[in-house]
């Protein structure tokens, strides 16, 4: 008899096709397949299944899938689009494979103790290099990102200096995680134009990924960010790992951290700066996204989380705030939430106000 381990390996290595049946409504774009969720609405593209390489099969939703829906392979995709219990979802990978369980005159004898012991052995010897062979990649793309990183410059001086400077956003020192480069690829635009960088490193202080804003001039001549729906991109990698702005009166890194200190964290970088200027007393950090504030592994010492937070109405948004406040709890942290006064959408635009004087919906 065949094991799950093996079902489930055989559905992996067919997802390039497997897709177009489970998830019609979406597309493919490069390696991966784009659609809106396992609900596959074709309203919106969350979800990504990958369609080669060590993770092939394996897919990610990051919309608002509820914990336990939101990853997995292609067994567990098969289950969550047919509401199967995991009995069925065999039954149907099984009926998708062509594989069949009676036994019939003529057929391969079941395979002894022995057998079914090669192929566990086999089988756990491809997950290993399935898992070695993602471990490399992650480890290569955090070093094209740091190389990217380091290639950069102070941005005191240059136009990332000018863009948060006309954001209301005013230091005496920049935080060291902060770059410049003139000449980094844009894909929207296909040309090297101006970025201002940013190291996304773990708790332990491993740079793992590397964060851009594209930067142009706009119809006024001002440094800001690009033009295009997603001027923000991340190298490397991101999930668990956050840009650090401010030690707190401590100094010290996130690493030696003192206890109980608390760490305020926002969503993108311009709100943490803002978060600097207003408390330069805290230790600050910015997660990148609201699914990766909790994502964020803190050292033992933290016992204490401070989101900084959007005043978003999306419910998307609402819910992976949510979310992310429940994941830190679990790990046992206290977590606080601030948002800007209502009618403002972000720290950083409730900062803006207060330097120009015009404080609606700051009350």
């Amino acid at each position: 008899m065949i094991s799950v381990g093996e079902i489930a390996e055989r559905l992996n290595n067919q997802a390039a096709t497997l897709v177009r049946e489970l998830l019609p409504n979406g597309r493919q774009a490069g390696v991966k397949w784009m659609a809106s969720g396992v609900a596959d609405t074709g309203r919106s593209e969350s979800l990504y299944v990958h369609l080669s390489g060590p993770k092939i099969g394996h897919w990610f939703d990051m919309g608002n899938a509820a914990p336990g829906e939101d990853k997995g392979d292609m067994l567990d995709l098969i289950r969550l689009r047919h509401g199967l219990d995991a009995k069925g979802a065999i039954e149907e990978a099984k009926r998708l494979l062509g594989i069949q369980d009676d036994f019939r005159p003529g057929q391969r004898a079941m395979p002894n103790r022995e057998e079914i012991e090669r192929r566990q052995a086999e089988a756990r010897e491809r997950a290993h290099r399935r898992d070695q062979q993602a471990e490399d990649e992650r480890t290569r793309k955090a070093k094209r990102a740091k190389q990217l990183y380091l290639s950069g410059a102070p941005i005191a001086g240059s136009p990332a200096e000018r863009y948060l400077r006309g954001r209301a956003i005013d230091l005496p020192a920049w935080p060291g995680s902060l770059r410049y480069h003139n000449d980094v690829w844009c894909q929207d635009v296909r040309a090297k134009i101006n970025a201002m960088l940013a190291c996304i490193v773990t708790a332990a202080g491993v740079q793992i990924g590397t964060h851009r804003t594209y930067l142009d001039r706009d119809r006024d001549g001002r440094w800001a960010k690009l033009d295009v729906p997603n001027p923000k991109k991340v190298m490397g990698n991101m999930w668990g790992g956050f840009i650090p702005i401010a030690k707190g009166s401590s100094g010290k890194s996130m690493r030696d951290m003192p206890e109980g200190e608390p760490i305020y964290v926002t969503e993108g970088i311009e709100d943490a700066l803002c978060v600097h200027m207003i408390k330069p007393e805290a230790r600050v950090l910015a997660a990148i996204s609201l699914a990766n504030i909790g994502g964020l592994v803190p050292p033992p010492a933290a016992r204490r989380l401070v989101i900084v937070a959007d005043r978003d109405t999306n419910p998307k948004a609402q819910d992976a705030l949510e979310r992310s406040i429940a994941q830190q709890q679990a790990r046992g942290l206290t977590v606080e939430l601030v948002m800007p006064p209502v009618g403002i959408k972000d720290i950083n635009d409730w900062w803006r106000s207060l330097q120009t004087g015009d404080h609606r919906g700051a009350a």
